[in-house]
């Protein structure tokens, strides 16, 4: 579960050939919390901040896992002064009711060991949309209409390599839209994509009937 694993990119449509993308677990769709540990600390780490108090201390035992997760299979201590991190914003906007900064609270955890680690949101939701998990999903160019840069926040120019960090990645769509983003930036080489979860699906009759033939 703790290993990092690099992600195939022929089994992602929004994903370039020359992509390099991390995942940590499997996220099985449809499968609930407690089909296994990295669906439940997914789950609770996706509880909308206005759900009960109890809700959001489980929240908060996940942000606290993953960022250790995060920290204990990276060196952070050697990138210091290389790399940004940079967190996926959600699907809403800072004004709306359900904003969730769950990414960079995830990073956070880091910066308590590593304080000079460079931690920027830059990416923002500048209206509120659907979660691409609910409903039909958006494309990368349909993403980056209301998704923006903070300039206030680059000032000082990001590091030559730039991690962006989602929870779960499915088809690529919100990575391809960041990275296309933040490639407009002259100083930034290189682009990683690190997810807490990749998306599976549950077996089905029909697999188990491929296999005995």
């Amino acid at each position: 579960m703790n290993r990092l694993t690099r992600l195939d990119n022929d089994s992602y449509t929004y994903f370039s050939d020359d992509d390099e993308c991390y995942h940590y677990g499997e996220y099985t769709s449809g499968g609930g919390y407690r089909i296994s540990a990295t669906n439940d600390k997914i789950f609770s780490l996706k509880t909308k901040p206005t759900a009960s108090s109890g809700a959001l201390y489980h929240k908060g035992l996940a942000i606290e896992y993953w960022g250790s997760i995060i920290s204990s299979t990276i060196n952070i201590a050697a990138i210091v002064g290389s790399t940004t991190f940079v967190p996926m914003p959600c699907s809403k906007s800072e004004d709306h009711p359900e904003y969730d900064d769950r990414m960079l609270k995830v990073l956070k955890v880091l910066k308590r060991t590593h304080p000079t680690i460079d931690i920027r949101p830059v990416l923002i939701q500048s209206t509120a949309r659907a979660s691409q998990h609910q409903g039909g999903r958006l494309r990368p160019s349909q993403l980056m209409q209301s998704m923006k840069l903070n300039e206030d926040l680059l000032r000082v120019p990001l590091n030559k390599t730039v991690i962006i960090l989602d929870d779960v990645v499915t088809m690529g769509a919100s990575f391809n839209a960041a990275k296309t983003i933040i490639s407009q930036r002259p100083e930034v080489k290189k682009i990683i994509g690190l997810f807490l979860a990749k998306t599976v699906w549950p077996r089905s009759e029909f697999d188990d009937l491929l296999e005995s033939l």
